[in-house]
């Protein structure tokens, strides 16, 4: 097929890879409302929360417990145990969407500067440049 004409999502074609240990988002997403197509994933690869530098996704945010986020976020909803959803989690296959039954406020926080656990100021890299504009904020 001669793909340089077709532009993204209109050719014949959808491809998308299966939920599950060999996909870099894991076996579960939990999307929620915003403009940035930003959502919170699973993750086959847990040993990268043990790293200082968080920023290997694309913007996209890996949750460290996702069947307890699931957990919480469905307890008691159309029938959802933590037998079912580890069921479902491990399952495979097609992937399953299900809708809360009310809205949860997600509020996502992005700290260059924080006090450790031992008291100590701490920083990190400005990623997302950020910091200037919040200076200037602070400043006026």
């Amino acid at each position: 097929m001669d793909w340089s004409g077709v532009e993204a999502g209109q050719g014949p074609y959808r491809f998308q890879q299966a939920p599950g240990e060999g996909n870099p988002l894991g076996r579960v997403k939990f999307m929620f409302p915003n403009r940035y197509a930003i959502y919170l994933h699973d993750t086959p690869n847990p040993k990268l929360f043990a790293e200082t530098s968080r920023a290997f996704s694309h913007g996209c945010i890996r949750v460290a417990e996702p069947a307890r986020l699931a957990d919480f976020m469905l307890r008691g909803h159309e029938g959802w145990t933590q037998e079912s959803l580890a069921k479902a989690m491990e399952a495979g296959g097609k992937p399953r969407r299900v809708n809360l039954p009310a809205p949860v406020p997600v509020y996502l926080l992005y700290w260059t500067a924080f006090v450790s656990d031992e008291g100590r100021v701490e920083f990190r890299p400005d990623i997302y440049k950020r910091d200037m504009s919040v200076r200037r904020a602070l400043e006026s």
